[in-house]
């Protein structure tokens, strides 16, 4: 109990000495708003700090590098109340480490994301069970938008396997007021209540146009006639995995692709997880298909499981699309599997896609409105526009006010919905009329793979011919 006490006197202590170094912020009134502040306080004062990068030719995207891991002590504050301490850095045992965290959100912006990592687990989320316990947690400038929250309510009503769970919060480093955050579940492993993969033989491995700026990635062959993406780790971890798990899933993910043109994906593939997947993107008119986190799994490394469309998660360029669109995601033939997949001979994945869409359609935008505008006038909404205030006040930026955002939220969907569904139903849930062939070749006319090498002898799949797709059936 006089160690619980010291930490609370000591922390409020902190808090009524906390002064904005550079724009006279009155953190007092941070405090009053009633959102949690999450208060870092580093080593030596030591500021998170990052430089610059820009892709190299060939690849696109910004991002940052030598992002230094900082050690310090998080506390988390509601009402001048101490939910949360972690005691000061003791490798292992107390404390934690924080560093700047992502690509073009930390490129560009002067309030960036950030990565904790505790030394002990616990919930951040403080909700009091032991199965959220963890180390790795995220803090998300989202936190001024309502993109991820409507994003990941969408993800609930979908039925994703796992939705991140997150806190509004307000953020303090080393006495300097950051701005209005969402404190978030990190992507990884966690089988109790993140991604359930097989902690020694199993995969969460992420389609990554920021590749270029890991250290170690792989390619398989769909991805291998450009730059443009990679395969990254979450799980496990790039300083863990071994030379045969890293052949036995971009082995695997190459069967995969090729089953993808040969219609024998659902051998391979969740068609489930990838069908809803996209339809998320498609119902929020998701712009971004290269920067759009696209995180895969497996559970192990037996023929009993298949990949897995992981979680939704970045929702920067929701609303980008025309109203009544796809995501780009779904259209582009070149950044994903899904237009193969729609346009595929074997229609399971279409039927999957349209069967979800007919079980939400009809009650979906009622739900969505129901969430947002009650959002708007609840009290979270209310200390969330407070905090928007002070975020607007600290980095001298106008932000839209949450009632403005909910309302043309709310106008999006309205318009959207009607129109999308006109679309949905409108892909071929029938053959796709690609011509099949049952001899090796008709004539003399040169054969290529899907990826642009010519071949003499074919086997079952799918081939180029005269600029035209054939199916090689034996």
């Amino acid at each position: 109990m006089r160690k619980l006490l010291s930490y609370l006197f000591l922390s409020l202590l902190f808090v009524s000495q906390i002064k904005a170094q550079d724009n006279n912020f009155d953190i007092d009134s941070l405090m009053n708003i009633g959102l949690p502040v999450i208060i870092v306080n580093t080593v030596n004062q030591e500021f998170p700090t990052c430089d610059y990068v820009t892709s190299p030719e060939g690849s696109f995207g910004q991002s940052i590098t030598n992002n230094n891991k900082v050690a310090c002590q998080i506390i988390i504050i509601q009402e001048q109340d101490t939910l949360y301490n972690s005691g000061e850095y003791k490798k292992g045992s107390s404390g934690a480490t924080i560093k700047i965290n992502g690509n073009t959100s930390a490129y560009w912006f002067d309030n960036k994301p950030y990565k904790i990592k505790l030394e002990k687990k616990t919930d951040l989320l403080l909700r009091h069970d032991d199965k959220y316990e963890d180390k790795e947690w995220r803090l998300i400038r989202d936190g001024y938008t309502l993109n991820t929250i409507i994003g990941f309510k969408l993800s609930e009503l979908i039925g994703m396997p796992w939705t991140p769970q997150y806190q509004p919060c307000n953020v303090v480093i080393n006495d300097d007021y950051q701005g209005c955050y969402l404190l978030i579940e990190s992507v990884k492993r966690n089988p109790d209540c993140r991604l359930n993969v097989d902690k020694d033989n199993g995969f969460i491995i992420e389609r990554d146009a920021y590749w270029w700026n890991e250290e170690k990635y792989f390619c398989t062959n769909f991805f291998s006639q450009n730059n443009y993406y990679r395969w990254t780790w979450k799980h496990p971890d790039e300083e863990d995995f071994t030379i045969e798990q890293e052949n036995y899933i971009r082995e695997y993910i190459n069967q995969a692709e090729q089953s993808i043109f040969d219609g024998t994906y659902d051998h391979y593939i969740d068609v489930n997880t990838f069908a809803w997947w996209v339809l998320a993107h498609d119902i929020l008119g998701s712009h971004d298909a290269g920067g759009c986190n696209m995180y895969v799994t497996k559970y192990d490394q037996t023929d009993q499981t298949l990949l897995q469309m992981g979680n939704l998660w970045d929702f920067d360029s929701s609303y980008g699309m025309e109203k009544g669109q796809f995501s780009r995601i779904h259209t582009s033939d070149y950044d994903f599997y899904y237009d193969n997949l729609f346009n595929n001979e074997n229609k399971l994945f279409v039927k999957a896609y349209k069967k979800k869409w007919n079980e939400i359609k009809h009650t979906l935008n009622d739900q969505l409105y129901d969430f947002i505008s009650s959002f708007k006038s609840s009290e979270l909404g209310e200390k969330l526009q407070k905090s928007w205030d002070c975020q607007s006040k600290r980095w001298d930026t106008d932000i839209v006010s949450i009632s403005n955002r909910a309302d043309a939220s709310i106008d999006w969907f309205n318009s959207h919905l009607p129109l999308l569904g006109q679309n949905i139903e409108l892909i071929d849930d029938t053959d796709t009329g690609i011509k099949s062939y049952h001899t090796h070749q008709q004539n003399n006319t040169p054969i290529y793979t899907i990826y642009g090498q010519r071949v003499h002898h074919t086997k079952k799949g799918i081939y180029i011919q005269n600029g035209k797709k054939i199916i090689i059936k034996k």
